[in-house]
């Protein structure tokens, strides 16, 4: 059975809904113009795996840089020219200096909609 609007908006918003009690704010960098903005989004943040990069792998090479967290995000949220995620509820530049910061791996629109209805963001921590 397709979904039409009253469907699609009814998913959207129990997908809302049901972020709302796990979600934290975290402050997205962005730079345009030679300056830095901050902007707090709420989100759902966990990590994916605990990575130790000073041990290699079984043939002796370094591990793979892949992704180390998971961050889901509002279907409105833009990462366009976002420089990188700060863990901390305070948009300003003292907090985000001192905050854990996160590169930004792949953003990609999930769910069962159309287009999506929210969006799924794979981030590397910068050590």
């Amino acid at each position: 059975m397709p979904l039409d609007a009253r469907k699609i908006q009814h998913i959207v918003q129990v997908i809302t809904r049901s972020f709302a009690s796990r979600q934290r704010t975290v402050v997205i960098v962005y730079l345009a113009s030679g300056s830095y903005t901050y902007a707090g989004v709420q989100v759902i943040m966990r990590s994916l795996h605990v990575v130790n990069p000073q041990i290699v792998d079984g043939s002796g090479h370094a591990l793979p840089l892949n992704a180390d967290t998971l961050l889901i995000a509002p279907l409105g949220t833009s990462f366009t020219g976002a420089v990188f995620v700060a863990d901390t509820t305070s948009a300003t530049s003292g907090a985000v200096a001192a905050a854990s910061k996160y590169e930004i791996v792949e953003v990609l629109p999930v769910g069962i909609v159309p287009g999506g209805s929210h969006l799924r963001v794979a981030l590397r921590r910068i050590r």
